[in-house]
C-alpha cells in the first residue's frame, strides 16, 4: 500500500511540474515530466495513468504547434482510457478536435502548395476519420502523392537537362 501511495504522489508531482513548466514557457521540461510520468505508468501497467499522461502530452503538442503528434498521442490516450474502463468522452472530444485541426492544417498546406506537409496531415488523419469520409480523404492523399511524384520526376528531368543540355539535340 505504501508503494502505491508513493507512486501516486510521484505521478502527481510530475503532472504538477509539467503544468508549472508550461506556464513558465518551458515546454521541453514539460515534455520531460510527462514522459517520466508515462514511463512510470507504463512500467506498472497503470492504464488510467497512462491515458492521463498521454492526454496531457497531446495537449502540450497542441501548445507547441505539433498537431500531427497531438493527434497520434490523443489516439493512444483514448485506447488507454478504454482499456482502463474510464469515461472516454473527454478523450474522444480531444481526438475529434485534433482530427479537425490536422485536416484543416492539411487543407491549408495544400492551398499554399506545401504538398508534402499536406500529405503528412492527411495521412495522419486517415486512421481516425469516419468510414463515410475515408474514401474522400484517400482520394486527396492519392492526388497529393501523384503531384509530389510528378514534381520529383520533373525535378530530375530539369537537372538532367541542365547537365546534358549542351551535349546533344541542340539547335546547332
Amino acid at each position: 500500500m505504501e508503494l502505491a501511495r508513493q507512486v501516486a504522489d510521484e505521478l502527481k508531482r510530475l503532472i504538477g511540474a509539467s503544468v508549472n513548466s508550461i506556464r513558465e514557457g518551458k515546454h521541453q521540461d514539460a515534455f520531460d515530466h510527462l514522459n517520466q510520468a508515462l514511463s512510470i505508468t507504463e512500467l506498472i501497467e497503470y492504464h488510467a495513468g497512462s491515458a492521463m499522461a498521454l492526454y496531457n502530452l497531446a495537449n502540450l503538442y497542441v501548445v507547441t504547434g505539433e498537431n500531427i503528434s497531438a493527434l497520434e498521442t490523443a489516439a493512444i490516450a483514448l485506447e488507454k482510457a478504454k482499456i482502463s474502463l474510464q469515461d472516454v468522452q473527454s478523450y474522444q472530444k480531444l481526438l475529434l478536435t485534433l482530427l479537425l485541426a490536422v485536416q484543416k492544417d492539411g487543407a491549408s498546406c495544400a492551398k499554399n502548395r506545401d504538398y508534402s506537409r499536406a500529405l503528412a496531415c492527411f495521412e495522419a488523419a486517415l486512421p481516425h476519420v469516419a468510414e463515410e469520409k475515408k474514401a474522400s480523404l484517400e482520394r486527396q492523399i492519392t492526388l497529393l502523392r501523384r503531384v509530389l511524384n510528378e514534381r520529383q520526376g520533373n525535378g530530375r528531368g530539369v537537372q538532367e537537362n541542365q547537365r546534358g543540355g549542351h551535349e546533344g539535340g541542340g539547335n546547332g
